[in-house]
């Protein structure tokens, strides 16, 4: 009985490489060609497996997609709750959630450039979607009940968005001032609108 456990782990060990390098091929080929022009076959070529290894482990094109936005997920580090650890003040929490997530986004640049073409399929939607989520946890963590309050959260929309950070870096400052600056507004915002709450 020993032999046939043995086999069996092998190939299970076997089959996650096989899945593993595909999706790392995938990733490869979405990064140089984008998701249009990226075929199964052309996948399944630079992996070295057949066009039915992939269909086998991803049954259709999107089932690739989504492994291989998941690994990228993975690989961009989304932020989340965690990089406030240690924070003790508001302007604090409101600094690390802008750092986090502008520094997000430039490590990030490459693969929107990649997607933005194809952002209205399912897939993709779907990957979105979940760093959306990710943010407004984080968003909610930071800024705590001010995060509710209809002005704050236009203004972190406004502010803590890729397009504010580009026109920042377009116009000469680099990460850290467009970090500082931008913290610095969200903060006033919230205590101003904390101030006319109360």
């Amino acid at each position: 009985m020993a032999p046939r456990t043995y086999t069996l782990r092998r190939r299970a060990e076997s089959t996650a490489a096989t899945r593993a390098r595909i999706v790392s091929t995938a990733v490869e080929v979405y990064q140089e060609r984008g998701v249009g022009g990226a075929t199964i076959g052309a996948i399944a070529a630079r992996a070295d497996v057949s066009r039915g290894t992939v269909l086998h482990h991803f049954q259709d094109a999107d089932g690739l997609l989504a492994a291989a936005i998941d690994h990228i997920l993975a690989t961009i580090d989304i932020p989340d709750e965690r990089v406030l650890d240690g924070a003790s003040t508001e302007a604090e929490r409101i600094h690390r959630f802008v750092d986090a997530t502008f520094r997000f986004y430039e490590r990030s640049n490459s693969w929107w450039e990649v997607f933005r073409r194809d952002m209205e399929r399912p897939v993709v939607k779907a990957g979105e979607q979940l760093f959306w989520a990710s943010f407004g946890r984080l968003q909610t963590a930071a800024i705590g009940d001010g995060s509710g309050d209809r002005v704050v959260a236009s203004t972190v929309a406004a502010l803590v968005h890729p397009g504010t950070l580009w026109t920042f870096r377009e116009t000469g400052l680099n990460l850290e001032e467009a970090i500082d600056i931008i913290a610095d507004l969200i903060t006033g915002v919230v205590r101003r609108r904390r101030g006319e709450r109360e």
